[in-house]
């Protein structure tokens, strides 16, 4: 059995075994976007109380919502010059305070140096006067030998 084959009959060959995968291939993605239908379907029939009793509350909540929004800009409006007033105060208060630090810095440096010059005062008096001290005592041992040479002198 002898056939020819053409290079037309090849091309047609591949572009109709082309065209089967891809109908193949689109059958099986129809069969599950049906299956996930299917599903959605179910869970829609089973809560489809819910449902309807949640799209019956949409307007009351959006007009709530619509309320909080409106309460919340009028709250910002008014809070906003307390805040910026609030934030001038604190930046006052803590100037005040650094100034109430800087003066209790420079009263306690004074106070350290008053208590050293004391301190000082103290000890060079005290050395001053175990100085006398000493040379009071010489004085007195001096006194007594001289004493004591003009009594050897007279006997």
């Amino acid at each position: 059995m002898e056939a020819n084959l053409t290079v037309q009959d090849l091309f047609k060959l591949i572009l109709y075994l082309l065209g089967i995968g891809v109908g193949t291939y689109i059958i099986l993605i129809l069969v599950k976007i049906n299956k996930i239908l299917g599903k959605a379907k179910d869970i829609v029939e089973a809560n489809e109380e819910e449902l309807d009793t949640t799209m019956k509350q949409l307007p009351n909540i959006s007009q709530n919502v619509e309320g909080i929004t409106r309460e919340v800009n009028t709250t910002l409006k008014h809070t906003s010059t307390d805040i910026s007033q609030l934030v001038h105060n604190v930046n006052m208060i803590s100037g005040q305070v650094s100034s109430i630090t800087e003066s209790v810095d420079d009263v306690t440096e004074k106070a350290h140096d008053t208590f050293d010059s004391i301190s000082n005062s103290v000890i060079d008096t005290a050395l001053n006067l175990q100085y006398n001290t000493q040379t009071l005592g010489d004085y007195f041992n001096i006194a007594k030998e001289v004493i004591e040479t003009i009594k050897d002198v007279m006997k």
